[in-house]
């Protein structure tokens, strides 16, 4: 059941699941151009199944080599949804402008993934960060980055952010 507060936020949340769900699609995107700009063999960009793989192996579980990208798909947009209502319970707690918060949320993605006390290093998806290449880095602020200003802005959009007190036109200008 849900709490009182959240049951009123209950379509803005579905709302930023949503976001977080479609955010998802030109994360992906962004990043394979990116890596095909730098001459990354895509491999490098495509981390979900290399994640599979290691995650599946320090949990001792078989997943078969097809079922990787099956499972990193599902993987992708669990995540999407995921981060889409951390997004959502944060701008009702402290809302935020998006070119704040999506790099907010961006920071604490990359470090929740990429950072020395990351899933993805952790795991050993991905090199300690101090013998990473550059470029690598680049590709994963660039996935945390892409996604979670793509989740602000349309946050925003769907939520008819920013709000005003009623009354108040935020085009009016004082004229003199």
């Amino acid at each position: 059941m849900w709490p009182h507060r959240l049951q009123r936020g209950k379509p803005a949340i579905i709302r930023g699941i949503g976001a977080g769900l479609v955010a998802g699609i030109p994360q992906v995107v962004v990043t394979q151009v990116e890596a095909l700009l730098l001459s990354v063999p895509r491999s490098r960009a495509d981390i979900g199944p290399r994640f599979v793989y290691r995650a599946s192996q320090y949990v001792d579980a078989e997943v078969p080599t097809a079922a990787h990208w099956l499972v990193a798909g599902a993987f992708h947009f669990g995540y999407a949804a995921f981060w889409g209502l951390i997004y959502t319970l944060l701008q009702r707690w402290r809302p935020a402008q998006p070119h704040v918060g999506g790099p907010l949320l961006g920071a604490l993605i990359y470090a929740a993934a990429f950072s020395p006390w990351g899933a993805a290093t952790h795991t050993g998806t991905e090199q300690p960060v101090e013998r990473r290449h550059t470029h690598e880095t680049l590709l994963h602020w660039t996935a945390a980055l892409s996604y979670s200003l793509s989740l602000a802005y349309l946050f925003a959009r769907v939520e008819r952010w920013p709000r005003t007190e009623p009354g108040l036109d935020p085009r009016a200008t004082a004229r003199g």
